[in-house]
């Protein structure tokens, strides 16, 4: 697991297992985490940094959504409260391809959102609210004293990844991103980059149902020439 700090009070952890990432918010001797990694062996090593390296204890975990690729450390801090959309186990059941221990992962979350919910962490104010596209789950969140936004996985990298959703739904999602005004985008892959990531992933979705289009229009084209021929 690699480890960076951010500001005084603020750090990302980012994990071996998919570049699966969590994120430290410090009020004093406690924490807050935003997604707990994508396997055991980051989880325990998320635990350890947290607890014996910054010496704190984790009261709050805010979940972007409960794909196992993002919940691996949930049942490593019991004194946590687990924050998440009240769609959870919708995008819990619906995720394909998991393992045994990455269905092991699975807690029940102990306060579940709607909507909108802020929650006042130390000097940093966490706006909590609900952008369906990659799941139907999804949280953001907006971190106004960081100029931050997380947007959970409603970009991958630069790209959208539809495979439970829909390029509509991506287009609402990236323009209430992009609406919140924020200079820097993390998703709960990789590292921190540019708001410049949503152009990116627009162009992205643009680009690809262009071509969809395309293709589906050629095929037609010949399906039509194809018919005539025949006749």
């Amino acid at each position: 697991m690699e480890t960076y700090r951010i500001e005084s009070d603020l750090f990302l952890c980012i994990g071996d297992a998919y570049d699966s990432n969590s994120t430290v918010f410090l009020n004093g001797s406690e924490a807050l985490l935003i997604d707990t990694l994508a396997n055991r062996k980051d989880a325990r090593e998320l635990k350890n940094f947290v607890e014996n390296k910054l010496q704190t204890v984790v009261r709050f975990i805010v979940c972007t959504h409960y794909f196992s690729d993002h919940i691996a450390g949930l049942k490593l801090f019991p004194e946590s409260q687990i924050l998440a959309h009240r769609n959870y186990l919708h995008t819990f059941d619906s995720e394909l391809h998991r393992s045994e221990e990455e269905a092991s992962h699975f807690a029940e979350p102990t306060i579940l959102v709607s909507d909108n919910l802020t929650l006042r962490w130390g000097r940093f104010t966490l706006n909590l609210f609900y952008n369906p596209a990659h799941t139907m789950g999804e949280l953001n969140i907006d971190i106004p004293e960081a100029d931050l936004i997380h947007v959970g996985d409603t970009l991958v990298g630069n790209m959208v990844y539809f495979k439970y959703s829909s390029p509509a739904a991506f287009r609402i999602a990236l323009e209430e991103i992009r609406r919140r005004g924020r200079k820097n985008l993390l998703s709960s892959h990789s590292n921190v980059r540019t708001i410049d990531s949503v152009d990116f992933a627009s162009y992205y979705l643009n680009s690809l149902q262009q071509k969809s289009q395309e293709a589906w229009n050629n095929g037609s084209e010949q399906s039509i020439s194809t018919i005539e021929l025949n006749d």
